[in-house]
């Protein structure tokens, strides 16, 4: 199974700001129980803050997603490597790209519901 490459660090702002770099690539929010719960591509460290300080609407189902960990990997090519990972590892919520064209994603607007499965 294809995995992030790297290590875990504990979801908090001051771990975010301490490792995750300003470049380019892919991450991964995982839970207590190590499942992967969203991936996403870009800006590492602009992602990953905004992601923290609920910025976009559908932080609040990532966050209703209890995240334990991040990990990041650097890749000039963020949107494949995007893609493949979503494939793979199937997070509870999709990425933005995913969820315009995946309406399974917990994150997409029109199935987000509270502490719920989408239908």
């Amino acid at each position: 199974m294809t995995q992030i490459k790297g290590h875990d660090y504990t979801w908090s702002q001051s771990w975010i700001e301490f490792k995750a770099p300003n470049a380019l690539g892919v991450y991964c929010l995982r839970g207590k129980d190590g499942k992967v719960i969203f991936i996403g591509k870009g800006n590492i460290l602009e992602r990953l803050l905004s992601h923290w300080l609920k910025e976009n609407s559908a932080d609040a189902a990532i966050w209703d997603h209890a995240p334990a960990t991040f990990r990041f990997e650097l890749t000039t090519h963020p949107a494949e490597r995007e893609a493949e990972l979503i494939r793979e590892l199937n997070p509870s919520c999709g990425s933005s790209a995913h969820a315009r064209s995946a309406t399974r994603s917990c994150c997409h607007p029109r199935n987000f519901q509270w502490n719920s499965q989408p239908a």
